[in-house]
């Protein structure tokens, strides 16, 4: 064929991919940030790049949230930096980045299928039908709804990476073995590389390509090349995994204790022998997910019931011989019917490292990503045959295939942008989780913040006590019950009910000695006015984590307790190290303000108003200070700015905040309160006096 009309047709099959995915996932640019975004990436100081320098650049490859100082998914780490350094928190490039990637993962599943075809059957049907194939094939697999969780979902964009790097390795893999040209399989091992530094499941390409090998070439070959192929395959899984256990810092298991990896199986809500029990029958729920585009079987949460044994629940050891025989199958009718055997093998051979032995979560659909890879490459080819294997055919039949084929990638797309309105806010996301898994505490757990934040404190109690009835069952059931009850105790500490506050984070604390617990009771006995005891709690923090935070937590209780001396013996410590927080210039202009330091405490107090602008209490002292130094055109100017930018209910309350914890400067704040009363009047009479509006 004409080398210029393939590439116009490539060119013309990118464009089309681009378009259709594009329009597909055209609701998601705006889709907030969701669970584990928050760690790795809205709350990860590492990724928030402000100047592309190699410290900074540096900083996003040790950007795991838990471990300091190691290498965490260093290539999807980087493009997060760089989504912070162009846009910072607005999600709409992160989006664009996700979908981009998705569209050149897309691409090159085409290019892979497309040769895969021309490899397998060589010249035996016409280039349409070659185009064909591998364009449903691909289309499916990019339309499928159960890709929205690697794709819409932000931080998914590490499980979509190493899943771009593989696809783009196994079609170096192909061209080099078409073509005996050494440079794409240096390509293949490099993408290999890229891959695993996005994620670690992307180990397994060696074993893929392995498969490749023997599903798609002639199998006739020497024990030497056997040999030859085996070794090298060997060779680049054990540098992989060197790679991961070395350069990433990974441990999945020790080479030493080969069964370590159980250990940390005492954190689960399940056993190993429960987890490999059920594993089989969440693999095929993912299976009828993949192919049964129904927008009802996809959520963040599932509640699975757990296999305890063969026989409970009845499927558990229907669905283990099934994909026993499966794969059996697949094996055994390889080289006779490589096009259907070969996506099954890919797909359970994919699954083996998340969802076998090791300890992570049970379910999450955006394993699928990679795995799914060929898995609708049969009904491709299925198509292009009605189509194209037999000229002679009824233009009716060809048309009816045509527009069946079309109707169903069209249910496929409505499926998927139906469900990318699930992950527009956190709100909807978990509404329709909780919905479709009532049992799940994370859900309920995710619903009560989302009313937390929204100051519907009634509301988040309901969700969070729902939650906790289910942190049992929940995937880390001591951590997810401590999150849980620290967030009760600030729900009620919220609505001012102090007694029930402390109790459910006394009960917190109980669980382990979790500091944010204890910040929070010391925070709720302070305004209990319970100085000594949050006195005791602030300090006990502060001599356990080395934070600047909680020395300030010890000198903002002291200071309230009335304890200067205590308040500025910890503020010294840490105000050298902290003069871009803005609690800590408030509190140094308060405590300098209380020794009549004048002068040098309007410095802080301008400094703690600068870093929080729209802090009214900063700009009710900083008057304070004005005032007390005998500044009235100063104090005058922030009254009247404080007057015209917020509302009377929002100064009113302020200002009941302002005296009680300011009573050293009496004088001044009587004289504030009675300015903006003056102030209030005045507006009043001046609106009285305007002309009627014609």
């Amino acid at each position: 064929m004409n080398k210029s009309i393939v590439n116009w047709n490539h060119s013309f099959v990118f464009f089309l991919i681009a378009c259709i995915v594009f329009v597909t996932y055209s609701n998601t640019f705006n889709a907030s940030w969701q669970l584990d975004d928050e760690p790795n990436i809205t709350n990860n100081s590492k990724i928030h790049v402000t100047t592309l320098n190699f410290h900074q650049i540096n900083n996003t490859f040790r950007a795991n949230p838990i471990v300091n100082d190691k290498l965490y998914r260093p290539l999807p780490c980087l493009t997060f930096g760089l989504n912070w350094y162009v846009g910072q928190g607005n999600v709409f490039g992160y989006h664009i980045v996700n979908l981009a990637i998705h569209i050149l993962t897309t691409w090159f599943l085409f290019l892979s299928l497309h040769l895969l075809l021309h490899i397998h059957y060589q010249k035996k049907y016409p280039a349409q039908f070659f185009f064909t194939a591998a364009l449903f094939g691909t289309l499916f697999w990019a339309l499928a709804p159960i890709q929205t969780q690697a794709v819409t979902y932000i931080v998914q964009r590490m499980a979509s990476m190493a899943a771009m790097f593989t696809i783009i390795a196994i079609y170096a893999y192909l061209r080099g073995r078409t073509e005996r040209k050494y440079a794409w399989f240096i390509l293949c091992l490099l993408s290999f590389f890229a891959a695993l530094a996005s994620k670690e499941n992307a180990i397994l390409l060696p074993l893929s390509l392995v498969l490749i090998e023997f599903a798609f070439f002639p199998h006739r070959i020497t024990k030497k090349q056997l040999f030859r192929l085996i070794f090298s395959s060997l060779i680049i899984l054990i540098a992989g995994f060197l790679f991961v256990r070395y350069g990433l810092g990974l441990v999945p298991f020790k080479l030493s204790n080969p069964l370590s990896f159980l250990d940390s199986y005492a954190n689960r809500s399940f056993s190993f022998s429960e987890r490999i029990l059920t594993q089989p029958r969440i693999v095929l729920m993912y299976l009828s997910q993949i192919f049964l585009p129904v927008v009802e079987q996809f959520s963040i949460e599932h509640d699975i019931v757990m296999s305890s044994s063969l026989f409970f629940p009845w499927t558990t050891l229907p669905a283990m011989l099934t994909i026993l025989l499966s794969i059996l199958a697949a094996i055994f009718f390889l080289k006779k019917y490589p096009l259907i055997c070969f996506p099954v093998l890919f797909f359970f051979l994919n699954h083996v490292v998340e969802s076998t032995i090791l300890q992570l979560e049970l379910i999450f659909e955006h394993r699928n990503y990679l795995p799914s890879f060929f898995l609708f490459l049969p009904i491709g080819v299925l198509i292009a045959r009605i189509l194209y294997s037999n000229p002679k055919q009824s233009a009716f039949r060809q048309v009816t295939a045509a527009l069946c084929s079309i109707f169903f990638l069209i249910v496929f797309g409505q499926a998927t942008y139906t469900r990318n309105l699930a992950w527009a806010t956190e709100y909807t996301l978990w509404a329709d989780a909780i919905r479709k898994a009532p049992n799940s505490s994370r859900a309920a757990h995710h619903l009560g913040k989302w009313h937390y934040y929204s100051k519907n404190y009634n509301h988040a109690i309901y969700y969070f006590q729902l939650a906790l009835r289910s942190t049992d069952k929940a995937p880390t059931p001591k951590y997810s019950k401590y999150l849980v009850l620290n967030a009760l105790g600030l729900s009620y500490a919220a609505l001012g009910k102090h007694n029930q506050a402390i109790l459910y984070l006394n009960q917190c604390l109980e669980l382990g000695d979790y500091a944010e617990c204890l910040q929070n009771r010391s925070v709720v006995y302070a305004d209990k006015k319970m100085y000594k005891q949050a006195l005791t709690d602030a300090t006990q923090l502060a001599n356990s984590v080395t934070d600047y935070i909680y020395q300030l937590n010890v000198a903002i209780v002291a200071f309230e307790a009335g304890n200067y001396a205590t308040s500025y013996g910890y503020l010294k410590k840490i105000i050298n190290f902290s003069l871009e927080n803005h609690q800590v210039m408030h509190l140094a202009g308060l405590l300098l303000m209380k020794e009549g330091a004048y002068p040098n405490s309007l410095f802080f107090l301008k400094q703690a108003n600068k870093l929080a602008p729209d802090e009214i209490s900063y700009q009710l002292t900083l008057a304070a200070a004005y005032h007390v130094d005998h500044q009235p055109a100063l104090t005058e100017t922030v009254l009247n700015d404080i007057f015209k930018k917020y509302s009377l209910p929002v100064i009113t309350n302020a200002l009941k905040e302002f005296r009680r914890q300011n009573s050293f400067v009496i004088n001044a704040v009587s004289f504030i309160e009675r300015r903006i009363d003056s102030m209030i009047k005045t507006n009043a009479i001046n609106h009285e006096q305007q002309p009627p509006a014609p």
